[in-house]
């Protein structure tokens, strides 16, 4: 379509995803889990970070952000700025050091989401000693990223404090760099750069300018911390939606209607009152911008915790409201909740199926024809693509709009979708139990 090239259709990647692309890796790459990366140092013999770095695959050494100011633990400056790896897709992400007098600076954190079980894991490679040692669900770890709705830690959009590229002046740029961080980065893809633990990473080969943002490398879009944000929170969404699949999953079916109901009156898309709070099973005060956190409560998720990627678990003030750009983790579970939906329930896949779109995918109108071509797009994009393979497809093809999820697919079938779910609702309440098969 002009000047962009897109997908004839939901599913088409563009590029083959199923062949693994060894060749373009320095060195073929560990498998990206806590395990695999332990299994690597232990069977190569490493001893040190730095002997680590080269084996990680390229959709790492692209995928990353300077720290010059951080939360975590660990020290950091301008000169010596931590490197945050996020990947392709968010489920596994490294912290490393720079600063050689940093007393963690032979310590490699290591967050990781568990795909079946929903849940993170925040772990330490340690290589202080002779031998390295792994350190698995470190105690501490909950002071920041919290215990049963642990999540990762990262700023939302515009605005991530102490990132390179967070825009220190006033106004709604948030993606912009300063002089400082352009001096920087300038440097350490000189090859000036203080630490030779620069040298693994893989840079964009265009100018870069001082109020500009900064494209990662190999990737259709590129814009480094929107990218970085809409990675950790597809993953964090994905954990969040495998949590209420795994843990009770009857009570996860019986709860789809009701949760997605109540995403549109989060929404402010119908009129609420006492009686949409009874329907839901809800006290009658619970307000319309309550009612999904306190369904996600009762199958044990704290949105509080589990939502709240910009703040410090014990340490900061809760903040739910935490944003990729166009979308936030609410609008991401309550895709994955209609997707679920859609393939047992006939009238919501008519529902979907039904509603036409001229162009559900920006600037590409030929993609998807309908609200369920929408879904299913949005699902491979952010969900399904993993690792290596999602890394293949962005770099030929980016959905601009990918995180935008309420106006391209729940706002075109609110009128017909809202009806239905109503009235099923109406129905469960009706059962004996509360509840019927939803």
């Amino acid at each position: 379509m002009g000047s962009i090239v897109c997908p004839a259709e939901p599913y088409d990647t563009i590029v083959p995803v199923a062949v693994p692309d060894a060749a373009r890796d320095v060195v073929p790459a560990p498998e990206m889990t806590v395990e695999g990366l332990w299994g690597l140092i232990q069977e190569q013999g490493l001893t040190s970070i730095d002997q680590l770095l080269p084996y990680l695959p390229d959709h790492f050494r692209t995928n990353f952000s300077l720290v010059e100011h951080t939360r975590a633990t660990g020290q950091s400056n301008l000169e010596f700025p931590r490197v945050v790896l996020f990947g392709s897709d968010g489920h596994l992400l490294l912290n490393i050091g720079t600063k050689p007098d940093d007393p963690k600076y032979n310590l490699l954190d290591v967050a990781q989401l568990h795909e079946g079980s929903g849940r993170w894991e925040f772990s330490v490679f340690d290589f202080s000693s002779e031998r390295p040692r792994l350190m698995r669900n470190d105690a501490s770890c909950i002071e920041c990223h919290g215990a049963d709705n642990s999540r990762p830690v990262w700023g939302t959009n515009l605005d991530w404090p102490g990132v390179f590229g967070d825009n220190i002046a006033a106004g709604p740029q948030g993606e912009a760099l300063d002089s400082r961080h352009l001096e920087q980065i300038h440097a350490i893809m000189a090859g000036d750069g203080k630490s030779s633990r620069f040298d693994f990473l893989e840079w964009r080969h265009e100018p870069l300018r001082r109020g500009g943002k900064r494209r990662i490398a190999r990737h259709a879009f590129g814009a480094e911390l929107i990218l970085s944000n809409i990675a950790m929170g597809s993953a964090t969404a994905r954990g969040v939606f495998q949590r209420l699949r795994s843990e009770n999953l009857q009570q996860f079916r019986q709860q789809r209607m009701a949760l997605l109901y109540s995403y549109f009156a989060r929404k402010g898309h119908l009129p609420w009152g006492e009686g949409n709070a009874r329907l839901l099973g809800l006290a009658p005060d619970t307000s319309a911008e309550q009612a999904m956190d306190k369904l996600l409560a009762h199958m044990g998720v704290d949105t509080s915790e589990a939502f709240s990627v910009a703040t410090l678990h014990l340490l900061e003030p809760a903040q739910t409201h935490w944003s990729m750009g166009r979308g936030d983790l609410y609008d991401l579970v309550a895709l994955q909740v209609l997707d679920d939906l859609k393939r047992e329930d006939a009238e919501v896949a008519a529902i979907l199926a039904g509603r036409k779109v001229a162009e559900g995918v920006l600037g590409c109108p030929v993609t998807t024809g309908s609200v369920a071509e929408v879904v299913d797009f949005k699902m491979l994009h952010l969900f399904y693509l993993r690792g290596h393979a999602r890394f293949l497809v962005h770099e030929q093809f980016y959905p601009l709009d990918l995180e935008d999820v309420y106006s391209r697919v729940f706002l075109p079938v609110a009128h017909p979708l809202l009806s239905y779910l109503g009235e099923s609702l109406q129905i469960q309440a009706s059962v004996p139990d509360g509840r019927g098969a939803g």
